[in-house]
């Protein structure tokens, strides 16, 4: 679904150099690193909004670089770190935004348009935010609803940046949970960003790691041990413990 090789990025010079990754329809793909490592610089760079100073970036077959905006929105939807939603805008016109790159303007009468939109709520389970005001929503709330624009853009590849880094840890996983129901049903990628190596650990099928504009890795943790995902996000965290739960078979992780 998703193939990037040898991308090198950045703004007035490199700042990710080198970086190739793949990811498999119904995978969820996470990149970790600390802060200023080049995370978000290789999303954009991948999404067309930084500079590319080489490397190719396909989605499902089609070279990606040098789309026109619109194009390129038909194959990968963007989910940013923060997106101020105004007083005012309701979250049945935010989903709604999503359609405008398959030929409907914003705020469309076009009903056919608009369940489409309607049912990446409902997937969701948000439509009973269709009518309410953005503003008066919390911020999990809102975080739902971008996500719900981004599935009614229908892009078979979704980017996140620090999805949860405002929500809290119930919220964080209810995004995630849903976001693993999105790409296995739907036959869609996902790659994103986070902060929280135990919401990698949980929902990641692909772990990479980004350390001064280098991007490594690509461990699958169902087929790792607990030692070598513990030698891999050492690398981040010198002092991570990784265990694996008896009852569950999930990994979870300890800083000590």
């Amino acid at each position: 679904m998703l193939r990037v090789q040898n991308l090198t990025v950045g703004y007035a010079s490199p700042v990710v150099r080198g970086a190739s990754l793949s990811l498999a329809a119904g995978q969820i793909g996470v990149i970790l690193g600390r802060n200023g490592s080049g995370k978000t610089t290789l999303l954009r760079g991948i999404c067309g909004s930084a500079r590319v100073y080489g490397g190719s970036v396909q989605v499902n077959g089609q070279e990606c670089l040098g789309l026109p905006a619109r194009r390129l929105a038909r194959h990968l939807a963007l989910l940013p770190q923060r997106s101020p939603l105004p007083r005012g805008l309701r979250a049945g016109e935010v989903i709604q935004m999503g359609r405008y790159v398959h030929g409907s303007p914003f705020c469309s009468d076009d009903p056919r348009q608009e369940e489409l939109a309607r049912q990446a709520a409902r997937s969701l389970g948000i439509e009973e935010l269709w009518g309410r005001d953005c503003a008066l929503l919390s911020e999990g709330q809102r975080q739902l609803v971008q996500l719900a624009r981004a599935l009614a853009q229908d892009a078979p590849l979704l980017l996140l940046d620090e999805p949860s880094s405002a929500l809290d840890p119930e919220n964080a996983h209810l995004l995630f949970r849903h976001l693993r129901l999105l790409t296995q049903s739907r036959n869609k990628a996902a790659l994103a960003v986070v902060h929280d190596p135990a919401l990698a650990l949980r929902w990641g099928d692909r772990l990479f790691c980004m350390e001064k504009g280098i991007l490594s890795g690509g461990i699958c943790p169902a087929e790792a041990t607990p030692q070598q995902l513990q030698d891999f996000l050492g690398g981040i965290w010198p002092q991570i413990l990784v265990k694996k739960d008896k009852e569950t078979g999930l990994f979870y992780s300890l800083l000590a």
